[in-house]
């Protein structure tokens, strides 16, 4: 915890432009080095939940981004470098229904409060619904609730085309009498072109400690991940491409490997060994999105994530596995979203997001007084 600490007195000092321009590829290259490397899988560390995607913008663009922001102010929640001035006073409210009536809610709000800087808090609660509860004779005892809850104070920079941002979050989660806590940080750093719709995104993201543990025999492991992604739009094509790299700490053993498949028996009784191609592991680290500009009111979004397409396909039918979509359609000062992504033949899952410019709502209601 000595280097994160360090490593915030570094970046408080960051002052001038030629100061984050000159150093922040070196602060960046420090935390690979010095930050412990825990390259967790889904379902493997404590607090997965902080990394399922929250906005519809980031289930249509395949569930990982950390480059595309446009007026979403929920996308600092990704990369805390995308707090930039054009989300000034912009409110991002988003519900995603799992199955099971599983439901996440997140609301995201970005702020200027002084020339040295953006500000983001961002809230996030995720319900598991009730449960049975019975005892150890089977013997019914009720029902209990199973949450997570998150909350996330970000602040960025920008000088030039470079933006560095961090975010700490608190974390929560409860299962009946069962809780545990603790404190994750994300430092990310966005290179933005200046003429081109062009942006690059670096994230190092949910790194920390716990306060508390269900139990005390529990060992935690942090969701810790980095990410790498671009977005790039050509100035005379109505597509904006985004490519998206993670799990970078662990870069080709990312494969799930599943006890309880059957192993195939060759025509002379011996055991065949299932062997992951190199081109399937690099592969599941990617996420390919793009979005269809029909206007600045309108666009379609659809992405492949070839990680959650290996993972959840059934061989005998794969069906949609692994690919999302979405529409955005904006209305003055209301953008509204709807995004389903396909995890699994038997069904997917669907996200609304709403984002206001409170600012022009203030505006125009101070002028009608």
């Amino acid at each position: 915890m000595t280097h994160f600490f360090l490593q915030l007195v570094f970046l408080n000092q960051l002052k001038t432009a030629s100061f984050i321009s000159k150093y922040f590829p070196a602060l960046v290259f420090s935390l690979f080095i010095q930050i412990p490397v825990f390259a967790q899988v889904g379902g493997v560390s404590t607090f997965e939940f902080v990394n399922l995607p929250t906005s519809a913008r980031m289930v249509g663009l395949g569930g990982v981004n950390v480059s595309s922001q446009q007026l979403d102010a929920s996308m600092f929640s990704a990369n805390p470098a995308l707090l930039t001035d054009s989300i000034d006073q912009y409110l991002a409210l988003n519900h995603y229904s799992y199955n099971a009536g599983v439901k996440n809610n997140q609301l995201n709000y970005a702020r200027k409060l002084s020339a040295k800087g953006m500000w983001g808090v961002a809230v996030q609660q995720l319900s598991y619904g009730e449960f049975d509860s019975y005892d150890l004779t089977g013997l019914y005892q009720g029902t209990f609730t199973a949450n997570d809850f998150s909350i996330d104070i970000s602040h960025a920079r920008i000088s030039g085309p470079f933006s560095i941002g961090a975010t700490v979050k608190f974390v929560q989660s409860t299962i009946e009498t069962y809780q545990a806590s603790g404190m994750l940080f994300t430092i990310g750093g966005a290179f933005i072109h200046p003429e081109q719709d062009l942006k690059v995104g670096l994230v190092l993201q949910n790194f920390g400690f716990a306060f508390s543990q269900y139990t005390n025999e529990q060992d935690f492991e942090m969701p810790f991940d980095a990410i790498l992604g671009a977005t790039f739009k050509p100035k005379m094509m109505p597509l904006r491409f985004s490519v998206t790299a993670h799990h970078l700490t662990e870069f080709l053993n990312i494969a799930y490997d599943d006890p309880n498949t059957k192993s195939e028996i060759d025509a002379f009784g011996e055991e065949i060994e299932n062997k992951i191609s190199f081109a399937d592991k690099l592969s599941r680290h990617f996420v390919f999105g793009g979005e269809f500009v029909f206007s600045k009111n309108l666009n379609l979004r659809l992405a492949y994530n070839f990680l959650q397409r290996r993972e959840l396909q059934v061989e005998q039918r794969k069906g949609l596995a692994g690919f999302s979509y979405g529409l955005m359609i904006r209305l003055k000062r209301f953008e509204l979203s709807y995004s389903r992504a396909v995890q699994h033949i038997s069904g997917g899952t669907n996200i609304f997001s709403l984002a206001i410019d409170t600012k022009s709502l203030i505006k125009r209601r101070r002028v009608i007084e």
